[in-house]
C-alpha cells in the first residue's frame, strides 16, 4: 500500500537538497545530449562508431543516473518518508517499494542488478538497455515529482 501524498506539490521537503537532485539530473540529461550528439556526429562524418563505445558511453550515463535515484531515496530515507535497514540502493529501493507510487520498480530494479553485475564482471550492458533504465528512472523521478518535466523521446535515437 503506497502512503505517498497525493499533493503535486508534496516531494522533498529540504529545497536545497532537491535542487541538487534536480541539478545532478540535468547533468544526466546533459552529458546524454554530448554523447548522442557526438555519435551522430561521427556517424554522419562517414565514422560510426563501435557498439561497444556506444555502450560504454551509456554504461556510464546509467552509474550517473542509478546515483540520482540512490541520492533521492536517501533524502527519502532522512525525512521518514520510507525505511530501510541500510543506505545501499537495493535496501533504499525496497525499502520504498511499498511506500512510494512506483511505475516501474521491477524494471528499475532490473536495470540495479544488470548495473551492479556489470561492475563486478566488468561487462557493458547494451547501450538500448541503458537507455531504457535510465528513461524508466527519469519517468519515476518525474511521478514523484522531482522533475517538472521527462523528455523520453530523446533517449530513443
Amino acid at each position: 500500500m503506497c502512503h505517498w501524498p497525493k499533493s503535486e506539490t508534496e516531494m522533498i521537503a529540504d529545497h536545497v537538497v532537491l535542487h541538487e537532485i534536480q541539478e545532478a539530473w540535468e547533468f544526466v540529461r546533459r552529458a546524454r545530449n554530448i554523447v548522442v550528439g557526438n555519435l551522430n556526429s561521427a556517424t554522419m562524418a562517414g565514422r560510426p562508431q563501435s557498439a561497444e563505445f556506444r555502450s560504454l558511453c551509456f554504461n556510464l550515463l546509467l552509474a550517473s543516473a542509478f546515483s540520482v535515484l540512490e541520492d533521492t531515496l536517501k533524502q527519502f530515507r532522512g525525512e521518514g518518508r520510507i525505511s530501510s535497514k541500510s543506505t545501499r540502493l537495493g535496501d533504499l529501493m525496497q525499502g520504498s517499494q511499498n511506500r512510494l507510487p512506483w511505475r516501474e520498480y521491477s524494471v528499475i530494479n532490473t536495470g540495479r542488478g544488470k548495473r551492479n553485475s556489470s561492475i563486478h564482471d566488468r561487462t557493458l550492458i547494451d547501450h538500448s538497455e541503458c537507455r531504457d533504465y535510465i528513461a524508466a528512472i527519469e519517468r519515476e523521478l518525474a511521478g514523484w515529482n522531482i522533475l517538472t518535466s521527462t523528455s523520453p523521446e530523446l533517449w530513443h535515437w
